[in-house]
């Protein structure tokens, strides 16, 4: 059998297409980690969302985070403690939104005990919502769980 120049763009095509369909399969089984599952409802609470973080950058500095090895204490000044409802913490994890994991804000004094042991050793941001007189309030920061 002669090689030919038809010969070679057969094989060409077949080992394009093979490839082509190899890639398509490896894409399409990868894990696509969205930041949120809703962008259109956040784009419409835009407005919002803005507001809140206006009200709440007063207390951005305020509130401090340490992390003691088995719990993460959140320490409030002691005039925001007592004003606060209907609190929640969220532990976001940026790189797998499967791993967030969520608990009700209930103060001991001034001072909020989370806990660790759903938490793997990683980069959170750690977003807590409070109310006062029926605002909402919201606080982001960064931290790394060791």
């Amino acid at each position: 059998m002669r090689f030919n120049f038809g010969t070679g763009i057969v094989i060409f095509m077949l080992l394009f297409m093979t490839a082509l369909i190899a890639f398509v399969i490896f894409a399409h089984r990868q894990d696509v980690n969205l930041v949120h599952d809703n962008y259109y409802e956040k784009g419409v609470e835009h407005t919002r969302q803005m507001q809140i973080a206006e009200r709440s950058a007063v207390y951005y500095g305020a509130i401090e985070i340490n992390d003691d090895g088995n719990f993460i204490h959140i320490v409030f000044p002691a005039g925001l403690a007592h004003t606060m409802q209907n609190g929640n913490v969220l532990y976001f994890r940026p790189s797998d939104h499967l791993k967030d994991t969520s608990e009700p804000l209930n103060l001991k004094g001034n001072v909020f005990i989370g806990t660790k042991e759903n938490l793997i050793p990683g980069r959170y941001i750690i977003k807590i919502t409070w109310q006062i007189n029926g605002l909402d309030y919201e606080v982001d920061k960064p931290f790394i769980i060791k």
